[in-house]
């Protein structure tokens, strides 16, 4: 999971076609999923919250963006497992 995160902020600096808002948006889940990779011991967050963002995204890049859809389809399944 922690791969498919560096592989995602690459591929987030690599897009020059994305807004600034959405660009946000998905640095901010980054962020976020990296913090609970990274604190086991922090309370549980709304994981629908982060999933539905993660979700919104797929939907937003799927034409434009082939290879961002699949860096985040990896990265909801993957929170999907860990119970995230």
């Amino acid at each position: 999971l922690r791969a498919t995160l560096a592989e995602l902020e690459q591929e987030l600096q690599a897009l020059p076609s994305v807004d600034d808002e959405t660009r946000v948006a998905l640095q901010d889940a980054v962020e976020t999923i990296r913090g609970r990779l990274n604190e086991s011991n922090r309370p549980q967050t709304q994981p629908s919250s982060l999933t539905e963002r993660l979700s919104d995204a797929v939907v937003q890049f799927e034409g434009e963006h082939p290879n961002l859809t699949a860096i985040l389809g990896r990265l909801i399944d993957g929170l999907a497992q860990m119970g995230i």
